[in-house]
């Protein structure tokens, strides 16, 4: 077991948000989390998922939501007016929703896992285990960030969703007791963000750590620490931040240019656009065509396929390697930016991995190609 200090998880918060692929929550709200946590003196307890027993559960916690029109979130101002969001309301959100699924199956969790690796997203798990008491595990669901939480290697692993606790902002609490499969309960979990203006927390996928331990991408959270890292020492020094990325994440840089347009749209719970870059430098005369939902997912090479999930796309300012975020109303038009491909873990890159987070999983009529062999 290691104790993390306030430095390491700033570095996993850097890193993090860069492997988000434009998703995975904000860093400010993951820094958040951790200057309140070591004012109030909580300890961030990382643990390899080796370290604890087979037999005791588990569960991931999502945050689910994304853009919705602006007539969805006034439908829902007189319930938000009644539950006003303060600091302590997300954290009572998610803690009742774990109380809810742990009281409902009976059984108590050893540790929260996050469903995907960013800046807000890794850190809340952490933080609530860490508030309880609770070790973290050096893992996540999925390696990367992704918009849907059926697009989770508890899937991959055969680990079901159900039963899954939801909990809206006004603290409604559902307990789908079942579903077909994760993409009903995907779903039926996404709806009901719609209905609470955008959001909802959802606690899913309980299982023993012996399940989990196929159903994580391993050492993912000391990974993004070790990122963060270096992309620091570098700027600290006379040392290019991107050419650290790429030593540190084993990425590669596929294009560098300006951001000619970005296009960004709300609804169904989802924020959708596209990045178009003009190259510069070696780049100069080439364009590139980033797809996001939510997170980036699929890139055209002047017009032709290119990068797409299950391996990562990641987009970052060019002069600090600051990934950039597809969420909060930016705008990067005009921004001097740099993108990485990040091979997928294997876990993606088997059939079943590919089939729930492959092009054709969002409607691209095109097969997956490993970065390796495009590259």
């Amino acid at each position: 077991m290691k104790t993390l200090t306030k430095k390491e998880l700033d570095d996993y918060i850097t890193g993090a948000v860069i492997l988000g692929c434009g998703g995975g929550g904000g860093a400010a709200g993951g820094r958040e989390m951790v200057d309140h946590a070591f004012e109030v003196g909580y300890k961030f307890n990382l643990v390899d998922i080796n370290e604890l027993k087979d037999d005791q559960m588990l569960c991931i916690i999502s945050g689910v939501g994304g853009g919705v029109p602006q007539e969805v979130r006034d439908k829902v101002v007189p319930y938000a007016k009644m539950f006003p969001r303060t600091k302590n309301s997300r954290y009572d959100q998610i803690k009742k929703a774990v109380e809810e699924l742990s009281y409902y199956i009976g059984k108590e969790f050893v540790s929260y896992v996050p469903s995907e690796t960013g800046g807000g997203n890794g850190v809340m798990p952490m933080f609530l285990n860490a508030m309880e008491g609770k070790v973290s595990i050096d893992g996540d669901g999925c390696g990367r960030a992704k918009p849907e939480i059926g697009i989770s290697l508890t899937h991959v692993a055969g680990i079901p969703m159900a039963p899954i606790s939801i909990v809206t902002p006004f603290m409604e609490v559902v307990i789908v007791k079942s579903a077909v499969d994760d993409y009903r309960g995907e779903d039926i979990t996404r709806h009901i963000a719609v209905a609470s203006g955008g959001s909802c927390t959802a606690v899913r996928s309980s299982g023993s750590v012996a399940e989990y331990k196929k159903g994580i991408a391993p050492n993912q959270v000391t990974r993004c620490m070790k990122i963060g890292s270096a992309i620091k020492k570098a700027s600290e020094g006379e040392r290019d931040p991107r050419d650290a990325f790429v030593e540190a994440s084993g990425g590669t840089k596929l294009f560098e240019g300006k951001v000619e347009s970005y296009g960004s749209e709300g609804k169904g719970a989802f924020n959708w656009g596209d990045y178009h870059i003009d190259g510069t430098g070696k780049y100069k005369g080439h364009k590139l065509r980033v797809w996001y939902k939510n997170e980036n997912l699929l890139s055209w090479l002047d017009g032709k396929n290119y990068i797409t999930c299950p391996d990562l796309i990641c987009i970052v300012e060019s002069d600090t390697c600051k990934g950039l975020s597809n969420f909060g109303g930016v705008q990067h038009v005009g921004k001097e930016v740099t993108v990485f491909g990040v091979p997928a873990i294997d876990r993606w890159r088997t059939h079943k991995g590919i089939e729930i987070l492959g092009p054709r999983h969002f409607g691209f009529d095109q097969e997956y190609v490993s970065m390796e062999k495009l590259i």
